[in-house]
């Protein structure tokens, strides 16, 4: 699902933004911030985090160059429209890597036009898993993981080749994964179903013979789920 956060110190132009993006997006989840150490400190507890951000340069405190530079050292992945009317400031907002700049006052051709590119990026970028370890990015095909675990305030991506391990909470993970393919079989766990052999009764055996723990918690939602998935392949 996208999620878009809103990062604007002007009442109106929020609401003008607010306005546009439910134009073309009825149901999606916005969050808005006045500056940015409020959306900072509200993704500071790793439980929620934004496909898209909207994000004003001259702000009360620190600025929308230093939010979005702090944004991208945690989400690689994440799109950043700049929204300003100070023109000075394009040259330094690359090293931010944003997707696009839009200038004040808006135009609503203009705003729209960038939404749907970004939703279409997303869409088409919709295949693949964004992390980073250190200063290296990684873009790894959610078809080539087996499994996610947790351990302590690290999280193993698990391939057949290889395990990456990173800073990361399971949770937000999990509301950007398929419900389709990934399941969660214990509070440390995240399965691929495509990887799956069999279902026991405390735990997953997957094709490469590995045991993944399941818990009693969810046990019904792993058999629940699986049988969903075998339904959903065959119609592939």
């Amino acid at each position: 699902m996208i999620t878009i956060g809103i990062c604007e110190d002007s009442v109106p132009v929020q609401s003008q933004i607010e306005n546009y993006i439910c134009e073309i997006l009825n149901e999606c989840p916005v969050e808005v911030f006045s500056s940015g150490e409020d959306l900072l400190s509200f993704l500071s507890d790793g439980k929620q985090r934004f496909s898209l951000y909207f994000m004003d340069i001259a702000l009360p405190g620190i600025s929308g160059i230093e939010t979005a530079s702090a944004i991208r050292g945690k989400d690689p992945c994440a799109l950043i429209i700049y929204i300003t009317d100070y023109r000075e400031y394009v040259y330094q907002i690359f090293e931010t890597l944003p997707y696009r700049f839009i200038t004040k006052p808006i135009e609503k051709e203009v705003f729209q036009k960038a939404l749907t590119d970004a939703i279409n990026y997303m869409t088409d970028r919709g295949e693949l898993f964004c992390f980073h370890v250190d200063r290296d990015q990684y873009q790894i095909p959610f078809q080539e993981i087996m499994y996610f675990e947790s351990r302590l305030r690290k999280l193993m991506l698990h391939t057949a080749g290889e395990t990456y391990s990173f800073y990361g909470k399971l949770n937000p993970i999990e509301k950007d994964l398929n419900p389709l393919l990934f399941v969660r079989s214990h509070a440390s766990y995240l399965v691929n179903m495509e990887y799956i052999r069999s279902i026991r009764d405390t735990e997953i055996l997957l094709q490469s013979g590995e045991h993944i723990p399941m818990s009693r918690k969810y046990r019904p939602l792993v058999r629940q789920k699986h049988l969903e998935y075998i339904k959903w392949r065959s119609l592939q």
